[in-house]
């Protein structure tokens, strides 16, 4: 099974029996059979028909609209799981410390042994000092992690970890026309934190969609905390598949998959973002406890460095239609590929305090954000694909599977661990 990504402006998605068809004006781009789909996403300005719609509905394929950058807009689904049960004991268990801190632990310390492995990878190649004293940083948090006795706490070290980690980054970028200093986010600064947040978005689509699946509910989660419109179930099942969308990252500008001019700046506000901030309506006044009406998923677990939950996603608005048409890639199954994308674009934003030591800007000049063009979004796209279908070797199944696989197969685990069936929860640690 796959999924399809449509970002090319202007497409509309039609419904011919079984099969989907992209249309552009008179244009026939492609046809998908909806047997071959287990998730389609929509980026920007697509159309769907209604018919399309019931046709994915019937066949119980998850629809996900986002933003021209990936920002999370909605989905649709059916009815979705019957087990009531599942998610009852999830909610007791979100209010259950002790519960919690377990799955949070193993959470965190997976997520730092699956950064070191990469750092560890690269040391091998570049022998560097300060390389190897961050390495070993990593391994104390880690055995740190494991054996905290504190929700708080534990956070703390998931951010140094965060801090060590992306320290270390740049030196993993063997292409002279990408600089690394620091992570970065609403809006990104440069084209690898463009990169980054691109990925983490997409994938946690694909996260959010195993936990409807599953029947589990994505706002309730456990190393992330319950806040008002944060998905945190969703979060939390992210963090230890990061580092392979980091890997991915380095991978396609290590092998000089995109370049300079596969991304743009953005800085102004458009005419159509100013009109698209005005036209949904205001969410519901906040409650004590709560933190904003929108939650982008790429964000820390450290509560002491967030500091937008509260705002909305300045990279949220569309831009200037831009048509690209997307020739099939060797080697890539046809479902999983991007058909054209859409350009970013950032607002004027208020300066905020940075998280993890990013620098922030002068107070007064705008934001200027970093984001991919149409071109460098359908080759980072074709390639994520291509990643979720590598195989990996999946330890609790003794076989390799495709990495979405995996994601789902970690999905279920942790329902399993909600109801007791399984002991504790093992987070995915590739080789």
């Amino acid at each position: 099974m796959h999924a399809l990504a449509i970002s090319e402006q202007g497409t509309t998605v039609h419904a011919d029996g079984d099969t989907l068809v992209l249309r552009r004006g008179d244009s026939v781009l492609r046809r998908v059979r909806a047997g071959e789909l287990d998730q389609v996403l929509l980026f920007g300005g697509v159309d769907i028909t209604s018919r399309a719609m019931a046709l994915l509905l019937r066949r119980q394929i998850d629809l996900v609209l986002l933003t021209q950058n990936g920002n999370f807009r909605g989905r649709l689904c059916g009815r979705g799981s019957k087990n009531v049960q599942l998610r009852l004991t999830q909610y007791q268990r979100s209010t259950d410390p002790a519960f919690c801190l377990r799955v949070a632990r193993a959470i965190v310390a997976g997520k730092l042994q699956n950064q070191r492995q990469i750092l560890l990878r690269a040391q091998r190649r570049l022998q560097d000092n300060d390389l190897a004293v961050v390495l070993g940083s990593l391994r104390v948090l880690g055995q740190r992690a494991a054996e905290c006795g504190d929700l708080d706490v534990l956070r703390g070290l998931e951010g140094q970890g965060a801090a060590l980690y992306f320290g270390q980054f740049g030196k993993l970028i063997r292409n002279p026309a990408f600089q690394f200093s620091t992570r970065t986010r609403r809006p990104p600064r440069d084209p690898v934190n463009a990169l980054l947040s691109f990925g983490y978005a997409v994938l946690g689509s694909t996260a959010e969609t195993e936990v409807y699946r599953c029947g589990l509910d994505p706002m309730l989660g456990f190393l992330h905390q319950s806040a008002y419109g944060r998905p945190s179930l969703m979060l939390d099942l992210l963090e230890e598949f990061r580092p392979l969308i980091d890997t991915l990252v380095l991978r396609v500008i290590n092998r000089r998959q995109v370049g300079e001019k596969d991304f743009e700046r953005r800085g102004e506000k458009t005419a159509e973002e100013v009109l698209a901030e005005s036209a949904p309506p205001a969410p519901p006044p906040a409650r004590d406890g709560d933190e904003g009406a929108e939650f982008p998923w790429d964000e820390p677990a450290e509560p002491a460095m967030r500091r937008a939950e509260d705002e909305p996603d300045p990279a949220a608005a569309a831009c200037e239609p831009a048509a690209v048409s997307m020739p099939t890639t060797p080697g890539c199954p046809a479902a999983d590929i991007a058909w054209g994308q859409a350009c970013g674009s950032a607002g004027s934003v208020p300066a905020a305090p940075a998280p993890r030591g990013e620098a922030s800007p002068t107070a007064g000049e705008p934001v200027i954000g970093v984001y991919l063009n149409d071109v460098g979004r359908k080759v980072f796209l074709t390639e994520l694909f291509r990643r979720l279908r590598e195989r990996l070797y999946y330890p609790p199944r003794e076989s390799t599977l495709e990495l979405r696989d995996v994601l789902r197969h970690q999905t279920y685990h942790l329902a399993r661990v909600i109801e007791g069936k399984d002991d504790v929860y093992v987070p995915f640690a590739p080789d």
